[in-house]
């Protein structure tokens, strides 16, 4: 069920802005139809029963005998107040205008007037039937029976002014309009703000309310703060190495410059290897700032071919031997059976020799280095594991990392750039593998490659 959650629309933001809008509408359309039904004059005109008509009629014939339209008024008046409407038919003038109300549109009694019998007109809240028509002296009048209809609640659309509800509209779609700006800016505004203080230097600026949410503004805080930390990172491991380099590259360069010293003072060329080992060292140094900076811009072209890992194994051990024989130390190769795979030999031979290098360099006096090499489902696993000190485990990871530094006793034995494993990882990765560490339970470290098999 984890797909349908891909399909709230909640969780993006074009899906918010497009309901937000699609709701304000549909509100916008309904009020106006709302409006509109509830504003127009429901105004109609029905049959009146003969029953109704004749006892009508019937009631009148007490008013007949009036002498004048005044009297007849005065008459209906003191039988039934506001009950009756009395229209000149000759000239179709309403002479009872308080009856009606102030919006009613008269020219409807002229139309009921022209009619054959009476009818029943219903009008908003007053129904009148008629007309009856009376003779009085020669004069004609028209009469209509007045009633009051129930009036319909306050809240109903009728009862507000059509300015009322005008403004009411614009003020529902005001707050909504600016409740989704709201939404959308607040949160950029404080990525811009971390963005400019970070910018400003302040490194450890990162968004907290707007990683808060699930759309694409989230994912944006979410990616800028994962930004922020590589960034901050990233130049903190910059400024390590130029400190670190800083110092090991001060150290051979004042130790040859010392042996040149003593050479020209004795005149003697012993301090010649002395001077060699130190100019080699610096040559090693930059060539591994060289070959990390080529690497981690995609510089290097893999030169694949067929390699047998046992042999290329071997030929390692061997090379390293004569460290390992210096401190004791015994290098075991375990295998189930002939090994090989498609890959770049002198890369991939680089990077186990510095793993291996390292594995000597940490191992104790008389201490092992088991090199175990198996082939799973698909891939190849090489695991070199040391007796030394070991790594923290919440530093596993950071090993691999360019100019990382462990500052225990890792650290200080090694006198190196921090690049060492940081070349393996960007090897085995431009391999299409995989490289990581674990403590192992005896003590020590184990770094294990994984390749896959072309």
């Amino acid at each position: 069920m984890h797909w349908l959650a891909h399909l709230n629309p909640f969780r993006y933001l074009a899906g918010r802005i497009f309901i937000w809008f699609w709701l304000v509408l549909l509100s916008a359309v309904f009020v106006t139809l709302a409006m509109s039904r509830a504003l127009t004059e429901r105004t109609e005109i029905r049959r009146l029963p003969a029953s109704i008509v004749a006892q009508v009629q019937q009631q009148l014939q007490g008013f007949s005998n009036s002498k004048n339209a005044n009297q007849l008024i005065a008459r209906l008046q003191r039988a039934r107040p506001d009950h009756w409407l009395v229209v000149d038919a000759q000239t179709n003038t309403v002479l009872t205008p308080g009856l009606l109300p102030a919006a009613f549109d008269q020219h409807w009694l002229t139309e009921l007037s022209r009619l054959e019998k009476p009818r029943w007109l219903r009008h908003d809240n007053i129904s009148l039937a008629g007309p009856f028509l009376l003779n009085l002296d020669g004069h004609t009048l028209a009469l209509y029976q007045k009633r009051e209809r129930p009036a319909r609640p306050w809240w109903h659309l009728t009862q507000v002014p059509q300015q009322v509800l005008l403004l009411f509209t614009l003020l529902i779609s005001a707050v909504a309009s600016f409740v989704l700006a709201i939404s959308i800016s607040r949160p950029l505004r404080e990525l811009l703000q971390r963005n400019l203080q970070f910018a400003d230097g302040q490194l450890n600026s990162r968004v907290t309310g707007l990683i808060k949410r699930k759309d694409e503004l989230g994912l944006l805080g979410h990616s800028f703060n994962t930004m922020a930390e590589r960034i901050s990172g990233l130049l903190t491991n910059q400024q390590r190495l130029i400190r670190d380099i800083s110092h090991e590259l001060r150290s051979p360069l004042a130790r040859a410059q010392l042996a040149l010293g003593l050479t020209e003072r004795t005149g003697t060329l012993q301090q010649i290897p002395r001077i060699s080992q130190e100019l080699e060292r610096l040559d090693s140094m930059l060539d591994e700032l060289l070959t990390y900076s080529k690497l981690d811009a995609g510089q290097y072209q893999l030169n694949k071919t067929a390699v047998n890992l046992n042999e290329l194994m071997q030929e390692l051990t061997e090379l390293n031997q004569v460290e390992a024989d210096a401190k004791q130390q015994q290098i075991n190769i375990l295998t189930s059976g002939p090994l090989s795979l498609i890959a770049d030999q002198r890369l991939l031979g680089r990077a186990i020799e510095n793993v291996l290098r390292n594995a000597i360099k940490y191992s104790p006096q008389g201490g092992e280095i088991r090199c175990q090499l198996q082939q799973q489902p698909g891939r190849v696993l090489l695991q070199i594991c040391d007796q030394g000190p070991g790594i923290a485990n919440d530093k596993l990871q950071a090993i691999f990392e360019p100019f990382y530094r462990v500052s225990d006793s890792r650290d200080n034995q090694s006198g190196g750039t921090g690049l060492g494993l940081a070349i393996v990882a960007q090897i085995i990765r431009q391999h299409g593998g995989s490289v990581s560490a674990a403590n192992r339970s005896e003590g020590g470290l184990c770094i294990s490659l994984q390749l896959p098999l072309n």
